[in-house]
């Protein structure tokens, strides 16, 4: 990231939320510090806590301080072994729902070994 001065002299950094978001790949672990995104974007350690609070405000990372650091990580990630509702598992089992056949007295027999 380049560091460019604006009219006052003064460093304007331009870290964009969605580059934040691309150092939770890049990072080993679940989580990542205000330290991980400046070292990955080249911005400072504050831009890096502010990116991270604004993604924590709009809800797309969680925060928990724990042994005296802030540590970040994605609520938007997606799951990696999602479950499929037309998954056979879960097609090929008998619906709970009520309906003509009576499950309870099925599952007392199962459970008994006798009917109910």
């Amino acid at each position: 990231m380049s560091r460019n001065r604006d009219e006052r002299g003064q460093y304007t950094e331009t870290v964009s939320l969605s580059e934040v978001l691309e150092v939770f790949k890049t990072v080993a672990g679940p989580v990542v510090t205000s330290s991980d995104i400046a070292s990955a974007t080249g911005c400072s350690s504050d831009t890096a806590r502010r990116k991270l609070e604004t993604l924590h405000d709009q809800g797309r990372v969680g925060r928990r301080k724990t042994a005296g650091r802030v540590v970040y990580w994605r609520l938007d990630a997606v799951d990696p072994d999602p479950v499929l509702p037309d998954d056979p598992i879960f097609t090929d089992r008998p619906s709970f729902a009520s309906g003509e056949e009576s499950l309870s007295e099925q599952v007392d027999e199962m459970l008994y070994g006798k009917e109910a």
